[in-house]
């Protein structure tokens, strides 16, 4: 698998459905239970989840999941009074920190994570999750023996600009055409950086 439009046309809905539907209730609702939630230490390699997509799959997958927490924040802080439509079609999760106190007061779990964490997440061998044992016996059994391979996306990442771009332009045309697509693309432009690459040139 090495074409990014190939994969997120065929194969992103599916992988997402599948990495999200296997975490324990308790931990993708824990926050919002209206919401599907991913804590950001479902996606470090000291845990199994990422391993249900396919290795020749999970860097496309990484990099669709940043774009989609990415495109569901910019709307959300720009076009607030239209999201629930948005939110309706799409069903994008959320990816907010790791739920690791009884108290959201110390905890990060109520706390959108801006999406260049997903890219961090994918490699980061030294977050254990839930810092505090909150909910610990629930994700344990899930921890990997099995260290993977650090997973390169750079090259993925640059690939996907264009096919955004087009996926940004369907959407807005087709389903909400009062919100200038343009003007949208130019807003994830200009809000977020990735990684110090600036993909958008």
């Amino acid at each position: 698998m090495t074409d990014f439009r190939t994969y997120y046309k065929q194969y992103f809905q599916r992988d997402l459905l599948n990495f999200v539907g296997q975490i324990p209730i308790k931990g993708n609702k824990h926050y919002d239970k209206q919401e599907f939630n991913i804590q950001y230490f479902f996606l470090t390699p000291n845990y199994k989840y990422l391993d249900i997509v396919p290795v020749d799959r999970q860097v496309h997958f990484a990099v669709a999941l940043f774009w989609t927490v990415l495109i569901d924040q910019v709307f959300y802080s720009n076009f607030r009074y239209l999201y629930q439509t948005f939110q309706r079609k799409t069903l994008y999760p959320k990816f907010i920190g790791n739920c690791t106190a009884p108290s959201l007061m110390s905890s990060e779990c109520g706390h959108h994570q801006h999406p260049r964490r997903i890219l961090q997440a994918i490699n980061d061998h030294n977050d254990k999750g839930n810092r505090f044992d909150f909910d610990r016996e629930i994700f344990k059994m899930e921890e990997s023996e099995n260290k993977r391979e650090r997973i390169d996306y750079n090259s993925i990442l640059k690939q996907s600009k264009d096919v955004m771009r087009e996926e940004i332009k369907d959407y807005f045309e087709n389903h909400q055409p009062e919100i200038d697509w343009t003007e949208f693309w130019e807003k994830c432009k200009k809000r977020y950086k990735i990684l110090n690459d600036n993909i958008y040139e």
